[in-house]
């Protein structure tokens, strides 16, 4: 017999009959007929919002006849084909099977990662180059613990996925059975929004919802628990239900405020230093923002998300701000009397100090979500709206002939010209050593073109892909930015591979962040899926190193990687896992032979793993360290010079 719900609820798993409740907040959900609710969970308490607006069909030929019952696992696989989905990251497990039989009989491209964490990084890389959902499927335990790093990485970035998870049947739910996990209650504070699927009519309302809330507003994860009985029933779909949703329809952001956009332009007109600093709300507004620039000449730095949304090469870039971004971008927001923050978040990344950052400013915060509004820094301005209709909007005003709005800012893009021109990125060369920064900035000149697609893992090797490699548009560097998941650059680089066949997608990775879901090396063969990774090896765990060498004067506590009674050996030898998986794999120890090295890279066909091998004393810089402000700045230092 099937649990009955009765809000609010809650999974637990104790061992006398399941009891469902949810002290924290009251759940909205919906009747079917007088079936059993499926279970809504989202991270905004909301208010119940019916809508009746069907959903947009496009023509899509079904498998089925319009009234041949079908299981709910084909109903779960064509709901995805009606909404465009044509690749899923799926691992299989019991309470999953049915779907990845369903698959197989679908148009939508299976691909099987070797461990569920490196399905939905690999979703997560399909996402964020390309700006459409992507979509991984596990099953119940094990199968959802495995994602949730995952999750939390998307929730993080505001990355758009949809996570598919299998369930035990209904009547085992608070059983402890077996590979039951409560999947709503764990994902809860991880996810946009989650559902438990109750009610086999539910499922073609539900993808559609799902995919809606995944992309609308600020963009996140959403996951759908799908119990194994519900995927086994019967049933006629119903392609064209209504929406039951919270309130996030009405709550969406609306057009700009003309009064704030206004205010805005006159504080621009005001200033002397304005600075534009712009994050991951911007990815899809890099058009309006580039013409924006154009129209104020106002200089223009950015987070790790915001990185390629306006191009490095260009003049008025300061690029990155923050702990690891350039003196001059750090120079430009501690001198500016007015910052345009955009998409951003302000974390302690970006600020450092927090009572030191940008304190000459008035400060105008532009953001999708109110919640990001004064979290953390106080704006003077703020404008809750999608930064592409800002832009847009501001952009208009400006070009209208009625609006008298003059700018020169040429005295101030000179003064941080000086800054550019006296703080430059740079490295020393110690003999035949091949510094990290070099073999980025080689990368660079080979792949001079803006249909290279870049990710990384999480360490040193990523702050030294930020600073030596020259992004020209927004979604050519995938990288964990908030959640700084290891593990995460090579899963990403093949789900990126996937959604753009035609580029160059590489890896830069770190030895210790490679390791870590080196597995779907087997994966990334299998699929043929061209990949090249660039893995910057110091056999230790670099950013561990660093910290060491600068606080505890050296003292090596679990930093190193390699064998400890052969410390002189190379260990692992990252060349027989790729060899055990048939993939061409090189070594390079000198400087003289990066160049050919990466060249041969580049143009031999397919996956292909290049092992740089470096100094594990070499330091990131330059550095604000934590909870510090501009003027503690380190400019130089490494393990060689402190110890």
């Amino acid at each position: 017999m099937a649990t009955t719900l009765s809000p609010p609820f809650i999974f637990n798993t104790p061992k006398s009959p399941p009891t469902i409740s949810r002290p924290l907040m009251p759940l909205p959900y919906s009747y079917n007929r007088i079936k059993k609710p499926s279970l809504h969970v989202t991270n905004n308490t909301l208010n119940t919002l019916t809508s009746t607006a069907p959903f947009q069909q496009t023509d899509f030929a079904s498998r089925f006849a319009p009234d041949k019952p079908r299981k709910g696992a084909d109903i779960i696989v064509e709901a995805l084909e009606r909404q465009g989905v044509t690749t899923v990251f799926a691992y299989p497990g019991g309470a999953s099977i049915e779907i990845h039989q369903s698959l197989t009989r679908s148009n939508i491209r299976s691909i099987l990662p070797r461990h569920e964490q490196g399905g939905i990084f690999a979703a997560e890389g399909y996402a964020r180059s390309s700006g459409t959902p992507g979509v991984c499927l596990v099953s119940s335990g094990p199968g959802v613990t495995n994602i949730m790093t995952g999750l939390m990485d998307a929730y993080s970035d505001s990355i758009p996925i949809l996570a598919i998870t299998g369930q035990v049947s209904q009547k085992l739910l608070g059983t402890d059975a077996f590979q039951e996990t409560p999947v709503v209650e764990v994902t809860r504070y991880m996810t946009k929004h989650n559902y438990l699927v109750l009610d086999v009519d539910d499922i073609p309302r539900i993808i559609k919802e799902a995919f809606f809330l995944a992309t609308s507003g600020r963009p996140g994860p959403v996951l759908i628990d799908i119990p194994v009985d519900v995927q086994l029933e019967l049933a006629v779909p119903n392609w064209n239900p209504p929406f039951k949703l919270p309130s996030c329809i009405s709550s969406l952001p609306k057009e700009p405020d003309e009064l704030a956009l206004q205010q805005t332009l006159k504080l621009i007109a005001e200033s002397k230093n304005p600075v534009l600093c712009v994050g991951g709300g911007c990815l899809n507004s890099s058009e309006e923002l580039r013409k924006f620039v154009g129209l104020t000449g106002i200089p223009v730095t950015c987070t790790t998300m915001g990185l390629g949304l306006f191009p490095c090469t260009d003049e008025l870039c300061l690029r990155m701000v923050g702990m690891f971004g350039t003196v001059y971008a750090n120079y430009a927001v501690n001198e500016c009397d007015l910052l345009l923050a955009a998409g951003v978040r302000f974390n302690e990344r970006m600020t450092s100090k927090l009572e030191d950052f940008a304190t000459r400013a008035k400060i105008v915060h532009i953001d999708i979500d109110s919640n990001e509004i004064g979290k953390v820094k106080l704006p003077d301005v703020s404008i809750c709206a999608d930064a592409k209709l800002v832009f847009n909007r501001m952009n208009k005003i400006l070009e209208s002939k009625e609006v008298g709005f003059m700018f020169d800012f040429s005295s101030w893009r000179e003064e941080l010209h000086e800054q550019k021109k006296k703080y430059p990125f740079s490295y020393k060369t110690f003999g035949e050593e091949i510094p990290p920064q070099y073999a980025i900035q080689i990368l660079n000149e080979l792949t001079d073109d803006e249909e290279t697609i870049i990710s990384t893992g999480v360490g040193q090797h990523q702050m030294w892909a930020i600073q030596f490699y020259m992004y020209k548009r927004a979604r050519q560097l995938l990288t964990s930015s908030g959640f700084g998941s290891m593990g995460f650059g090579l899963p990403a680089a093949m789900g990126a591979a996937v959604a753009n066949p035609g580029a160059i997608v590489v890896d830069i990775d770190g030895d210790g962040s490679f390791i870590m879901n080196l597995q779907e090396l087997a994966a990334i063969k299998a699929e043929n899926i061209s990949v090249k990774i660039l893995l910057i090896n110091n056999q230790y765990l670099g950013m561990n190193v660093e910290y060491e060498d600068r606080y505890f004067e050296a003292n090596r506590a679990n930093s190193f990687l390699g064998d400890p009674l052969r410390k002189s050996e190379i260990f692992p030898d990252m060349l027989k896992f790729a060899e055990a998986c048939g993939i061409p794999a090189a070594r390079v120890t000198k400087k003289k032979d990066v160049r050919a090295a990466i060249q041969l890279m580049l143009e031999t066909p397919g996956p292909y793993l290049l092992d740089v091998m470096v100094s594990y004393q070499e330091h990131v810089v330059p550095m604000i360290p934590y909870d510090k402000s501009f003027k503690d700045t380190i400019l130089e230092d490494d393990g060689r010079a402190l110890h």
